[in-house]
């Protein structure tokens, strides 16, 4: 009976908690295996996947939270467009390719320069060690080891998770234990802090926009500068022109 009431009481107090929504951003190299890992989060298969150009989101549910994951296109080019989602991230998932030992350096570069962002250091962070299934790919304590990742997330006080997985195992509900195990880890951490968390992330983004906006605005003053350079130009070549 105890028990019974017990679970009971358990039950309302998670029926009663608010509906979170969350932002989380999916990053990594090109050809990490980061749209196969949404895709497969998202019930859908992850075979044949085309790389990623710019983004791609999805919504999804879990438990008492409405998440947007934005799955970033890893391409050199692209990389820049990384930081225009940091502000409102809750969390980072990084994908990283362990069987792609001679990409490992660059990997790394990469994510010293998220975790380096002052709007990502302290959020958490999963890492998953994607294509375990391939001969040759890297333990855990290699990845690790060959990211410097434990030193990497202390300088920038970022919970860090790492899970070995592989993204095309399958989907939906049988999708990759590892990979459905750091995604909740993920989440619990988010919740824990999740006040903080909300409250950082309205003000970067608040802070964001302002940035945007008065890039914009320089931006249409330039435009304005150049037309006016332009048709004053034109208009004393015609007036020389009639003269002549």
């Amino acid at each position: 009976m105890f028990n019974l009431m017990a679970n009971c009481c358990n039950w309302l107090k998670r029926w009663r908690e608010p509906v979170r929504k969350v932002t989380l951003i999916m990053v990594g190299l090109d050809n990490a295996g980061k749209t196969a890992t949404v895709r497969g989060i998202q019930g859908e298969s992850p075979e044949d996947v085309a790389p990623t150009v710019g983004f791609s989101k999805i919504d999804l549910k879990q438990g008492r939270f409405e998440i947007t994951i934005f799955d970033l296109g890893g391409g050199k080019r692209i990389r820049n467009i990384w930081r225009n989602y940091y502000a409102e991230s809750y969390g980072v998932i990084f994908v990283v390719d362990s069987s792609d030992i001679e990409r490992m350096e660059e990997t790394k570069q990469a994510m010293i320069e998220v975790l380096n962002s002052p709007k990502i250091s302290g959020k958490p962070v999963l890492v998953l060690a994607n294509k375990q299934d391939r001969e040759g790919a890297l333990s855990e304590a290699d990845v690790i080891e060959s990211l410097s990742l434990e030193k990497l997330v202390n300088e920038h006080k970022c919970l860090c998770q790492i899970e070995p997985c592989s993204a095309i195992m399958g989907c939906g509900k049988k999708i990759d234990k590892s990979i459905k195990k750091g995604l909740l880890w993920l989440l619990q951490i988010i919740a824990k802090d999740f006040d903080a968390l909300n409250e950082r992330i309205q003000r970067d983004t608040t802070e964001q926009k302002a940035y945007e906006e008065q890039k914009k605005l320089e931006r249409a003053e330039r435009v304005r500068r150049i037309r006016e350079e332009r048709y004053f130009v034109c208009n004393s070549f015609s007036i020389t022109s009639s003269l002549l």
